[in-house]
């Protein structure tokens, strides 16, 4: 099995004005040790739903497991320039080989960078590319970079494409190099269950399928 999650501590890269993550230790229960957590909901490895772009629509806690966990395929744009976007071309590798509901993960290895000044100036999708994983028919759709959209230039139309598909995004992932882009995985994308929220952290894994 694969981690693909960033571990999540005081001090993760996080979105220009989203809020830092803080992780404190409460003393008073001593022996016991309680935690004190702080921070917003997209920090980390995590996860948008709709509602992140659009007021109405649905929190990340109106997704069940059928559409968090299921098969995918890697996505290769590797080898990209800084802030570079990626070109609809990298659905090449997959035409024929998707279904209705699969998981795009997108394997820039900008997870390299994670903590570095130039992890903020990962690759991120083209509006062509983020409509052909729509056209598709991707259900969810991740990243092993900071956003799906530019951060540097501020972007938003990968954001409001996909979720106005109800395609959820996964950002921040890692590890993503050490699966075989040729072959299908399993994934489990495992938010935190908040209701209505705009969005959580994650868990997520990977694993090979038999065959």
């Amino acid at each position: 099995m694969f981690d693909l999650t960033q571990p999540l501590n005081s001090g993760v890269p996080r979105f220009p004005g989203d809020p830092e993550v803080h992780i404190e230790t409460i003393h008073e229960f001593a022996p016991w040790q309680i935690s004190s957590l702080r921070m917003g909901t997209h920090s980390g490895t995590h996860m948008d739903a709709p509602r992140h772009r659009i007021p109405e629509g649905a929190g990340i806690g109106a997704y069940g497991p059928d559409r968090l966990v299921g098969h995918g395929l890697v996505l290769n744009a590797r080898g990209l320039d800084d802030n570079a976007a990626i070109p609809v071309t990298v659905l090449k590798s997959v035409t024929g080989a998707t279904w209705p509901g699969w998981f795009a993960v997108v394997c820039t290895g900008w997870d390299h960078y994670w903590g570095e000044e130039r992890y903020f100036r990962h690759p991120y999708l083209s509006a062509e590319l983020a409509q052909g994983l729509v056209e598709a028919k991707a259900g969810l759709v991740a990243i092993d970079a900071l956003s799906v959209d530019s951060t540097v230039d501020g972007g938003w139309a990968a954001h409001a494409i996909l979720l106005a598909a109800d395609a959820l995004i996964a950002e921040n992932l890692c590890n993503v190099t050490s699966l075989d882009p040729v072959r299908p995985h399993m994934f489990a994308f495992l938010p935190l269950s908040l209701g209505s929220a705009d969005g959580s952290p994650a868990r997520v894994v990977a694993w090979n399928t038999l065959g």
